[in-house]
């Protein structure tokens, strides 16, 4: 993370924070980011030089000036002012992670073979809940490949129950054996 990200960031995070805005001006960054991350195409177009400086705060303003917060906004508009809109993912990163050290939440990324129940995830949440003594936000994934089971990444540690994993540990097992 860059010390740009940081302070901008941190900025973003303590006025929400202050003005008692956090989980609304949280929650509008994930639709942005969101956003942003189909539409490459559109931070490109708020970082180009090409187009004067005053046309792409417009594009800010008529965007998103009806649909969030004015601060996120005037914090996107204070980004193409001082030619750092490329770095709002990472501020908008570091504001996540404030927010969620703040308010006592753990991000864990679960990816099954096939999607979850709303029953499997209620029950991993209060498994992973008990883990971390910490509420915990499932970011979920699907990938065929692992045939069966959970893989899930929290706090920087990897708990692994697929069935692949299980797979190359029996392999590794035999051979160790022979």
């Amino acid at each position: 993370m860059t010390g740009l990200a940081r302070e901008y960031g941190e900025g973003l995070y303590e006025l929400a924070r202050d003005e008692d805005l956090g989980l609304m001006i949280f929650e509008q960054l994930d639709d942005i980011v969101a956003l942003l991350k189909e539409q490459p195409a559109f931070i490109r177009l708020l970082c180009s030089r090409a187009i004067d400086r005053a046309s792409r705060l417009k594009i800010v303003d008529d965007t998103f000036g009806n649909h969030v917060h004015p601060y996120v906004t005037n914090f996107m508009k204070l980004l193409v002012q001082k030619e750092h809109f490329d770095a709002f993912l990472l501020c908008a990163e570091w504001f996540h992670q404030r927010y969620n050290e703040d308010n006592g939440i753990v991000e864990a990324h679960v990816t099954s073979a096939v999607a979850l129940t709303r029953d499997e995830l209620a029950a991993l949440r209060v498994t992973l809940s008990r883990i971390s003594g910490r509420q915990v936000k499932l970011i979920t994934a699907v990938d065929p490949s692992l045939i069966g089971g959970v893989r899930v990444e929290m706090d920087g540690r990897r708990y692994d129950n697929t069935i692949q994993d299980r797979l190359g540990r029996l392999k590794r097992s035999l051979t160790q054996t022979l």
